[in-house]
């Protein structure tokens, strides 16, 4: 079984409000020729992005309006996220209806924490989502958008300061972003959670607890689909980069 067939209890439940009807009106859609059969793994999975397009749409609404930067954002999100043509139609019908609507952004929040029973990969893969949203122009957030970011940061229970950390350089971008390769010293503590006055045990410690939330094994293990699995090795691959920006800065090889 899937992670998302996991779901099952929760998939079905949820299926209530304006977010319901219309991610019940999707899954018809979406798979009534290639599959006529609509399972809860893939009534999970719409509500999945029923509300993390909702989400985004209320951070980029956030300061009034949605630029093209912010557009260009979320046009990116569904090519890593791998939608089908449907399922990117379903999206943006999401993103446009909720960016106007008057559902608050906390019932998203509160109702996404639920369906994916809070685990901490894919909390960080759905508030990382919309923590790219808000840094859309030229790294820039209004201060409604931070405090959306830690919002989301309390509903999925993610540990506190996540969303500190990440504005501080500690968040893995794109792997497609040309200017994200390169990370200062600064950033590399920040990555680790770290002080610069730490002990090389200690910074050593956070390293090793950093890798095991994002290893391979892990992600595998728990069958989560690809779009975590992407972001998680994204995250691991700063992880290892900022773990060693450290030890060469502090002379160990």
């Amino acid at each position: 079984m899937t992670w998302w067939g996991k779901l099952i209890g929760t998939g079905v439940g949820m299926f209530g409000g304006p977010i319901g009807a219309m991610a019940g009106a999707a899954l018809g859609h979406a798979y009534d020729k290639d599959n006529p059969e609509v399972t809860d793994e893939k009534k999970a999975r719409v509500l999945y992005l029923a509300y993390f397009f909702s989400c985004l749409a209320k951070v980029a609404k956030a300061d009034g309006r949605v630029s093209e930067a912010e557009i260009n954002v979320a046009e990116s999100l569904m090519a890593r996220l791998g939608l089908s043509d449907k399922m990117r139609e379903f999206s943006i019908n999401v993103f446009r209806k909720a960016k106007d609507g008057k559902v608050p952004i906390d019932d998203y929040l509160a109702q996404t924490g639920k369906l994916i029973g809070f685990d901490p990969t894919v909390a960080q893969s759905f508030l990382g989502g919309l923590f790219e949203m808000a840094r859309s122009e030229d790294g820039k957030m209004s201060e409604l958008q931070a405090r959306i970011l830690l919002r989301g940061e309390e509903c999925l229970r993610l540990p506190h300061g996540t969303v500190q950390s990440w504005v501080k350089g500690g968040y893995a971008p794109p792997a497609d972003d040309p200017d994200g390769a390169a990370i200062s010293l600064d950033e590399s503590y920040h990555t680790l959670d770290v002080s610069k006055t730490a002990t090389d045990a200690e910074v050593k410690a956070a390293y090793r607890k950093k890798c095991a939330a994002f290893h391979p094994d892990k992600i595998q293990s728990k069958g989560l689909p690809p779009e975590f699995t992407t972001f998680a090795n994204d995250q691991l691959a700063r992880i290892n980069q900022a773990h060693d920006q450290i030890r060469k800065a502090r002379g160990r090889s």
